[in-house]
């Protein structure tokens, strides 16, 4: 079959015209693209320049320094709150020898106090420096106990130095030692079958580890009031205090002491070090049978 058709006169002279414009064709359309480029752009920059002189610019830039962030109010609203410090309490013991103390306490709940330096200072006289630790939410006495000194103590003053602040995380362990039944007693003399015995000051409580973890050891600080003076203190320390264990404790004092309304109990566990842990409690496992 034979699909040959013929051109027309009208597709010659359409051909003939393009071939012989073709080079005027070409120029008008690059002047017409140019002159719509033209167009869009001297648009764009007709608005820019609108929006830079009118009221949005400033409005918009007003906005944005609005809304800058506060990065030194952020830091300093998150910021560590200072330690609550209490009146700085002494006693004598005689021979020269007091007890220094001072009631703290870490009032936030998300930084811990990893270690801090502190010294007390009495009449221009400094005393040897200690370090301590002081948990999230915590209280504990920074103390100076059996401090002999040449010259009288008097109005001593605590120095704090090097606090090194720590930001706790979700890896921070959960620890609580709930106390109860806090006694003291008196030194008193009790007869039994005719023997009489001195018994010394003492102060008894339970303990309890409301954790998932074994300790190797605990520290305990006893503080005796008198009203709201601290007027004795002592330290006792207790071995393998294990996970849910309720334990019942007891210190003494051999020495006379004064009056005494109230006994308070600060355990020292310091959650940052590591080697204070056994092992991880495991609950038993029980077999359905």
């Amino acid at each position: 079959m034979d699909d040959y058709k013929p051109i027309s006169q009208e597709e010659l002279e359409r051909g003939y015209f393009f071939v012989t414009h073709k080079l005027i064709i070409k120029k008008l359309a690059f002047a017409l693209a140019i002159f719509i480029l033209v167009i869009i752009y001297s648009s764009l920059i007709f608005k820019t320049v609108s929006y830079f002189r009118g009221p949005g610019f400033n409005a918009s830039a007003l906005e944005i320094e609005q809304n800058t962030f506060d990065w030194a109010s952020y830091h300093k609203a998150r910021a560590p709150q200072a330690l609550s410090l209490g009146n700085v309490e002494f006693t004598s013991l005689g021979d020269r020898r007091y007890n220094i103390t001072v009631l703290v306490e870490n009032t936030n709940e998300d930084w811990t106090v990893k270690n801090l330096d502190y010294h007390f200072v009495s009449q221009g006289v400094e005393t040897e420096t200690r370090s301590a630790f002081i948990n999230p939410g915590e209280k504990r006495l920074l103390a100076l106990t059996a401090y002999r000194s040449d010259t009288a103590i008097k109005n001593p003053e605590l120095v704090i130095s090097n606090i090194e602040w720590y930001r706790i995380d979700d890896s921070f362990p959960e620890i609580n030692i709930e106390i109860s039944d806090i006694k003291f007693q008196a030194a008193s003399r009790e007869t039994v079958d005719g023997v009489s015995t001195d018994l010394p000051a003492r102060v008894s409580w339970k303990a309890y580890n409301n954790s998932v973890y074994n300790f190797w050891e605990v520290n305990w600080q006893v503080a005796l009031y008198n009203g709201d003076r601290i007027v004795a203190i002592n330290e006792l320390k207790t071995k393998d205090f294990l996970a849910l264990e309720t334990r019942e404790l007891e210190t003494v004092w051999l020495s006379n002491l004064p009056r005494v309304t109230k006994a308070a109990i600060f355990p020292l566990l310091n959650k940052m070090d590591k080697d204070i842990f056994k092992d991880i409690y495991v609950a038993p496992r029980v077999e359905n049978r």
